[in-house]
């Protein structure tokens, strides 16, 4: 799996640095900045939509750390991309003399989507710790968002201190395809209803770019938009059953480790000749996996003959390039 690799170019400005309650005041010199991408187009994760679109924002943390004093040096700073390549802040930043700087980054906007904790999660961040929180979160076709974070940690006294920054952005969750397929080319079947149960919404902390997912006990179901009368299955030919959810009709899920893997089910219903099925439920556990992975990208095909349902189940690579922005 290939990262998002996002450079931010730091510059020297030389002053003193007072760590006490405020943060570090500098006098005026080369700022922190973000320059042009040298990557003209940039696959997300589950469509062909580029990173460097006007408006998708980037959140930024950076805990100052020196003489064993911590204070935020960049809180919550919005990181925003014009549409040209260029991502743009203020007020600006300069680099410090000494100390550390520990960057937390996280992707607030994308495709005119906003991280606002109204349909989507609250994001926080706690400064004693030096970790993101991630609200509960119940995923459906219906709120999608790629949740990339990155974390990053320069001391001033290493080689080359003023050297660019790179985030490296990581998948929070995975991508999973539903498609149904009709392999039998002298028989129609049109399938009237399909559900996917036992997902268990989500929440989670990020310290220094490690995640720690938290499943509740609890369960949900969504079910797909299907038309009144049904949807012929053509021979041979997957039918998406999420199209909508994104533009390669995958639909971003928490990751779901073995212990609760099991409850995960889709229920198809279906006509075949004269024949009707109702309700027939289908674990995906019996497709072989006994996970779901962040940063994993998985298809599930059932294949739908007479009165059998047969599953399918690929893993498939992310269309994802690396995102270089340098000066």
């Amino acid at each position: 799996m290939k990262k998002i690799v996002i450079c931010i170019s730091l510059w020297a400005g030389i002053f003193a640095v007072s760590c006490k309650k405020s943060t570090p005041e500098a006098p005026e010199g080369i700022p922190m900045s973000f320059g042009t991408a040298t990557v003209s187009r940039v696959g997300n994760l589950v469509d062909s939509e580029n990173i460097n679109q006007a408006e998708n924002q980037l959140t930024v943390y950076d805990l100052y750390t020196t003489s064993g004093q911590s204070v935020l040096y960049m809180d919550a700073t919005p990181v925003t991309c014009d549409g040209s390549d260029n991502w743009t802040y203020s007020p600006l930043k300069y680099w410090t003399e000494t100390g550390t700087h520990a960057f937390t980054a996280y992707l607030s906007k994308q495709n005119r989507v906003t991280l606002d904790g109204t349909n989507y999660p609250t994001v926080t961040y706690n400064q004693t710790d030096n970790t993101l929180s991630i609200s509960p979160w119940k995923i459906t076709p219906e709120n999608q968002f790629d949740f990339l974070y990155a974390y990053h940690s320069r001391s001033m006294t290493e080689t080359d201190p003023h050297r660019q920054v790179e985030f490296e952005l990581n998948h929070l969750l995975c991508a999973v395809q539903f498609n149904v397929v009709n392999p039998m080319p002298s028989e129609r079947v049109t399938l009237t209803g399909f559900s996917l149960s036992g997902l268990h919404k989500g929440s989670a902390v990020i310290k220094q770019g490690t995640p720690a997912v938290t499943l509740d006990a609890d369960t949900y179901a969504f079910s797909a938009d299907i038309a009144s009368g049904g949807q012929n299955l053509a021979f041979n030919q997957a039918h998406n059953l999420f199209p909508d959810a994104t533009d390669e009709g995958y639909v971003l899920l928490w990751p779901h480790t073995q212990d609760v893997f099991s409850t995960i089910s889709g229920t198809i219903s279906y006509r075949y000749g004269r024949t009707t099925v109702s309700n027939r439920q289908i674990k995906l556990i019996d497709g072989g996996r006994t996970n779901w992975r962040a940063g994993q990208k998985y298809v599930y095909n059932f294949y739908i003959q007479d009165n059998r349902i047969s599953l399918e189940v690929k893993v498939v690579p992310w269309k994802v390039d690396d995102v270089i922005i340098e000066e």
